[in-house]
């Protein structure tokens, strides 16, 4: 069996792990369908109805998460890879994270992670890391990931820092790729990352007393965020 046939089957047995979130047990959602279903035919239609929807919902997430791994580069991944007790601990946390999504928007992200961390031709990635940047990926939007990433994007053609007349750049470029949102106060959230700086002036005022004028004139990158880059934002 070659590696890409191992690699395949661990994909189906990772995919056959019953680990589903049961929406459908929520306390909420729980109480809504049984006064729902206290209505005779229209109760028991919505209650299945419900079922296989988010049986669906599911599904659809996994398989895209599935087809993210499957653009692995052929060659590269190992039996050794995808047997390694890490991945499939690792994968099974990451299907668990994907179930709690309300769309498909970043399981990009989530498939980046997996196979930037383990299935390529590097060091895999550390346990600890991985459940940061895991959490990460959970905290943050399918926006906000985006804003990250088009910012390294920009930013790194300038040293990690857009400052001055390349901010203002930024700013117009920005605000043409995602319309009706204020530049500086979404990278000023995107600060809690820990990934980004602002980049701030300060000069003496004079006056009846001496203070200082403090002006923002960017943003700059961490040294961190260059490894969230590599391996959650960039496609492999």
């Amino acid at each position: 069996m070659d590696s890409k046939e191992t690699f395949e089957n661990a994909k189906q047995e990772l995919y056959n792990v019953d680990t589903v979130i049961d929406i459908k047990h929520n306390p909420v959602i729980s109480a809504f369908i049984s006064s729902i279903k206290k209505v005779p035919i229209i109760g028991d239609l919505i209650d299945d109805s419900l079922e296989c929807t988010l049986k669906d919902f599911q599904s659809k997430k996994q398989q895209q998460l599935l087809e993210v791994i499957s653009n692995v580069p052929a060659g590269i991944v190992t039996p050794d890879m995808v047997n390694d007790v890490e991945f499939i601990m690792s994968f099974a946390k990451t299907r668990d994270a994907v179930n709690k999504v309300l769309n498909g928007d970043k399981v990009k992200y989530y498939g980046n992670l997996l196979v930037n961390g383990y299935l390529m031709e590097r060091e895999k990635i550390a346990t600890d890391e991985f459940e940061e940047y895991l959490e990460l990926i959970n905290s943050l939007s399918f926006r906000e990931l985006e804003y990250l990433a088009f910012f390294q994007e920009c930013a790194q053609r300038y040293h990690g820092r857009l400052i001055y007349q390349n901010w203002k750049e930024f700013c117009r470029v920005f605000e043409n790729k995602f319309p009706n949102r204020n530049v500086y106060f979404v990278f000023k959230r995107l600060q809690r990352t820990g990934f980004i700086s602002e980049v701030i002036e300060t000069a003496d005022v004079e006056g009846e007393t001496l203070s200082l004028d403090i002006n923002s004139i960017g943003f700059e990158t961490e040294s961190e965020f260059s490894r969230f880059n590599e391996i959650v934002l960039k496609k492999f």
